[in-house]
Order: C-alpha cells, then sequence, then structure tokens
C-alpha cells in the first residue's frame, strides 16, 4: 500500500534454474524491479495493497489470487501477440516460454478480477490458466473497479506528496 517492495536475497538452486516455487533475488530483480519501474504497473500493485487494509480473510484470500494472475503471471495483449508482465513470466525462462508460445497448452483468458479471485492456482508447476489484459492501464482500471465493489469498512488511498494512507472514515482498531 505504501509502494515498498521487499526484495529476498537468496537464488534459486542450480538444480532448477528454469523456474523455482520460491521467490528468490532472480525473480525480484528480472521480474519485479524493471517492472515497478512502470507507473501504471506499480498502481496495479498498489490497489490491491490498498484493498487489503481492513480487508476480511476471505477478501485477502481473492486479491491474493489477483495479485498472483496479474503482478505474478500476467499477460497483456501488444500488436496480436501475448506478452509477460508478471514477475513469476519474467523470471521464469521455461513458464515465459510456456505462457507465450503459439502451441502453448495453456488457457488464456480475458483479465477479469472477479473471475482471477475465484481462479486456483498451483504454485509447483507451470500456470494452466493465464489471464490477459489489454493493457497495463486496462488491468489497473478493472482492478481498481474490482477492488472498489469489495464491501468494506472503510476505503483507502495513497497520498504520494505525504507518503500516507488517506482514509474515508475514522478508523479505529478492534481486538
Amino acid at each position: 500500500a505504501f509502494r515498498v517492495f521487499f526484495s529476498t536475497q537468496y537464488i534459486r538452486h542450480a538444480s532448477k534454474p528454469f523456474y523455482t516455487p520460491e521467490p528468490d533475488v532472480c525473480h525480484e530483480l528480472l521480474g519485479h524491479a524493471p517492472m515497478f519501474a512502470d507507473p501504471a504497473f506499480g498502481d496495479l500493485s498498489q490497489e490491491i495493497g490498498l484493498a487489503s487494509l481492513g480487508a476480511d480473510d476471505d477478501d485477502i484470500e481473492r486479491l491474493a489470487r489477483c495479485y498472483w494472475h496479474s503482478v505474478e503471471f500476467g499477460l497483456v495483449r501488444e500488436g496480436g501477440e501475448r506478452k509477460a508482465y508478471g514477475a513469476g513470466l519474467l523470471s521464469s525462462f521455461g513458464e515465459l516460454e510456456h505462457a507465450c508460445r503459439e502451441t502453448s497448452c495453456a488457457q488464456f483468458v480475458d483479465w477479469d478480477p472477479g473471475a482471477a479471485a475465484r481462479q486456483q492456482y498451483p504454485v509447483t508447476e507451470y500456470q494452466p490458466v493465464y489471464f490477459v489484459a489489454e493493457s497495463l492501464p486496462d488491468a489497473k482500471a478493472r482492478m481498481r473497479a474490482f477492488c472498489e465493489a469489495l464491501p468494506r469498512q472503510f476505503y483507502a488511498r495513497y497520498n504520494p506528496a505525504t507518503d500516507s494512507i488517506w482514509v474515508d472514515r475514522a478508523v479505529r482498531r478492534t481486538d
């Protein structure tokens, strides 16, 4: 929610150079770092983070699935081709080939955060389903609409000038 990214410091095992189920420094630096330099991508990720503030456990799970299917394994259409923007794809040669080759056996569906929120995913193998957005701004706009439709106790927005979160009503901690 605060546009901060924490990175792991270890590297994948040499026996599995093309894919690792755990994030490693290759994943962080090849996948996330360049994409977070794109404002639309940063906004997409932040929408999910802001929506998680005060969310119940079920909504956290739905938001985590949206994150997985976009920030980690999202694709966009560009010039009639599928192109990767998700860090899990960008940091895995094997998964990138699986997702972007013409003869892929994977299923490709239009980016719909509601559907992504319901879609289960494997962590230890290539994805059977990928969500494809028209563009990063399109992915962000659809994610924002999904997040704004979640039932919430409050709605949060980030203020980059003050590096703070604004909420639309008084928030009180309950134990």
